[in-house]
């Protein structure tokens, strides 16, 4: 199955896997490599209310009859807009995915929410709920029914990409971590999230293959060096930087 993840600015990434299409935390800035009413998707992984990561959420959904994945509270809300089709999460849940591969027809994908540090509020002001990040597990082999055994087990038998959205640090990193990480994408503006540096103590606890910087640069107050990360990505941990311009599609 062809797996295939491209960077709409800010924190929207859509991931392409066979026939069908994902698209985390919905919102285009204006430096977007296509407008909001272009974007397809089956799925839209929606990490917390605030604007800037679900803005065009709704529309998007209403266009193409995608599912959108979010925390209960957020779920609820676009409910009350008309949004028929959500699947209402919370942290430590996992759900399936049913994907259209290509030529080897219908798989499952796992989605996972993971804990984020950081507040939300949906773009009215009602409750948000938690902010979260998810874990996107593709198997090797589908999960096996009834079967009861250690999560970890599970991940180990998946390629997984780890999608931080806007957090801090926090110490499940390392059990994260422990889950055999194909890619991980997280955060570098700094002042809504956390920046360069303390990323770097995150990948060390994450040990991705690969990691791709995300939420920086659209807006002055986030502004950062990708190159001079990278550098120091290099330099402090083991992974793989991988940075990429909006548009610009990377396949693993």
């Amino acid at each position: 199955m062809e797996k295939q993840l491209t960077w709409l600015g800010h924190n929207c990434w859509q991931i392409r896997l066979g026939n069908s299409t994902l698209v985390v935390d919905p919102f285009l800035p204006e430096s977007a490599p296509v407008r909001f009413d272009q974007v397809e998707a089956d799925y839209l992984l929606v990490s917390h209310g605030h604007a800037d990561h679900c803005a065009q959420a709704v529309d998007i959904a209403r266009r193409t009859g995608a599912t959108i994945v979010a925390m209960a509270e957020p779920a609820g809300w676009f409910n009350q807009k008309k949004i028929s089709r959500t699947e209402p999460m919370n942290i430590g849940g996992t759900i399936t995915l049913k994907i259209d591969s290509g030529e080897a027809g219908l798989c499952e994908v796992y989605v996972t929410m993971t804990p984020a540090l950081h507040s939300s509020t949906m773009p009215d002001g009602s409750s948000g709920g938690n902010s979260c990040g998810f874990l996107v597990s593709i198997p090797k082999a589908p999960w096996k029914r009834g079967a009861i055994v250690p999560f970890s087990q599970r991940a180990a038998d998946s390629c997984n990409l780890y999608f931080a959205c806007d957090t801090g640090w926090f110490s499940e990193m390392e059990y994260i971590g422990s889950l055999c990480l194909e890619l991980a994408v997280l955060p570098i503006g700094d002042r809504y999230t956390f920046g360069p540096e303390m990323s770097l103590d995150a990948i060390r606890a994450l040990r991705p293959k690969r990691v791709i910087p995300t939420h920086y640069g659209t807006w002055a107050p986030i502004a950062q060096d990708p190159q001079l990360w990278a550098e120091a990505v290099k330099k402090y941990t083991q992974a793989e930087p991988v940075i990429l311009r909006p548009g610009e599609p990377f396949s693993w």
